[in-house]
């Protein structure tokens, strides 16, 4: 090729120029190829328990802070395991550091201005964090009821009737929170699948604070957990039978005036055949025998220890 014919020199050029146009289009399309057909991110959360999830969203390991109940949920992450048992022998050691602070925001809380699931929040808290306060005042003690002098058991002198602390600006006792504002003010049967009296029969104790925006997400969540232990109650306890926990025998007016009516209500939260069952009110309903022994991490052996010394 002469390099003097100017015209050979400009085909040569072009054909260069398009060249490098075309491979740099090419180098592109195979590095977007790549990027989207490679293998995707891994997913995090696959496998992960509902019951999990829902824990993060409510303020558990690493979710965000619960708000204004976020010192109740500091107290309730360190203290409280996955069964819903309570440490209250470290409890006790730390209370004026971990759950003192809540307690005193309790005394001075502003309920008015706050939405409803707002206030149902804050009461259910309160009455959880009071519960844990009562047995402190007196750990170690057996279950609730050895609280007041008698037998430990159910009785006339209840310790549910002691004041038990100041929750806005007014001391207040257990029943007056469950039965006064809770129950008569709210009408919200799922309530008894959340307030936790310390016993082992009781509904798990959660390890995160109910909070206004979460509020019904979380009732559900608690429903769905306590109607599924088998501890609690047993869905179905036969062909035609279940045996349910004794609060629904205690409260179950609140869920419906008749047998077939709790059954009704109860039918959401239980899946399968079951749950279609439920929603027909076609079983025979009987009640378990409840379980006062305290809702301890400690062994009895070593409370009694303890009381011992």
């Amino acid at each position: 090729m002469s390099s003097s014919d100017p015209r050979l020199r400009q085909y040569v050029g072009l054909a260069v120029v398009l060249l490098a146009f075309v491979g740099g289009l090419v180098g592109w399309s195979w590095a977007a190829y790549t990027t989207m057909s490679g293998p995707a991110a891994p997913d995090t959360t696959a496998g992960t328990p509902p019951e999990r999830a829902l824990q993060w969203v409510d303020g558990e390991a690493g979710a965000p802070a619960a708000g204004p109940h976020e010192a109740f949920r500091r107290v309730l992450q360190r203290y409280v395991d996955t069964t819903g048992a309570v440490d209250y022998a470290g409890l006790q050691r730390d209370r004026a550091d971990v759950l003192r602070p809540y307690l005193e925001q309790l005394a001075a809380a502003e309920v008015a201005g706050r939405s409803r699931d707002a206030r149902l929040a804050l009461w259910i808290n309160a009455y959880n964090a009071l519960t844990l306060k009562l047995i402190l005042d007196h750990y170690p003690v057996q279950n609730i009821w050895a609280i007041t002098p008698g037998p430990p058991e159910p009785k006339e002198n209840s310790p549910f009737q002691l004041e038990v602390g100041v929750v806005a600006d007014t001391m207040r006792t257990l029943d007056e929170i469950e039965h006064e504002i809770i129950r008569e003010r709210f009408e919200e049967p799922r309530i008894h699948f959340a307030l936790v009296c310390a016993a082992a029969s009781c509904p798990r104790l959660r390890r995160a604070p109910y909070t206004g925006p979460r509020l019904d997400v979380q009732l559900d969540a608690q429903a769905r957990t306590f109607l599924r232990d088998s501890t609690k109650n047993r869905i179905p306890a036969g062909p035609d039978r279940i045996a349910l926990s004794r609060i629904l025998k205690w409260y179950g007016g609140d869920f419906g005036p008749t047998p077939e009516a709790l059954q009704r209500a109860l039918a959401p939260y239980v899946p399968g055949t079951a749950g279609t069952r439920l929603a027909e009110g076609d079983y025979a309903v009987e009640y378990l025998p409840y379980d006062w022994a305290l809702n301890d991490q400690a062994a009895p052996s070593d409370r009694a220890a303890a009381e011992a010394s």
